[in-house]
């Protein structure tokens, strides 16, 4: 690991990381929604009731964030 990358994680949050895993899982979340393949769909489906499990105290469940995306789809203010 370079000296940058090591500075980089010492100023990382567990709050900041648990964001930046959303925001990837939402991601990877709609594009399978785009390609239609169900059982990643479940895969995803199943990241998210984990990670909601183990983070509790977050104001939304990842789940309910990813089932609303396949619901209403990602206009603007839908999922806020």
């Amino acid at each position: 690991m370079s000296d940058l990358a090591a500075a980089r994680r010492a100023r990382t949050s567990v709050a900041d990381a648990n964001a930046a895993f959303r925001a990837e899982l939402v991601t990877e979340y709609m594009q399978v929604l785009r390609s239609g393949v169900w059982s990643d769909e479940l895969r995803l489906l199943a990241e998210a009731r984990r990670y909601d499990a183990a983070n509790p105290d977050d104001s939304v469940p990842l789940y309910d964030e990813l089932h609303a995306i396949a619901l209403f789809g990602t206009s603007e203010g839908v999922a806020a």
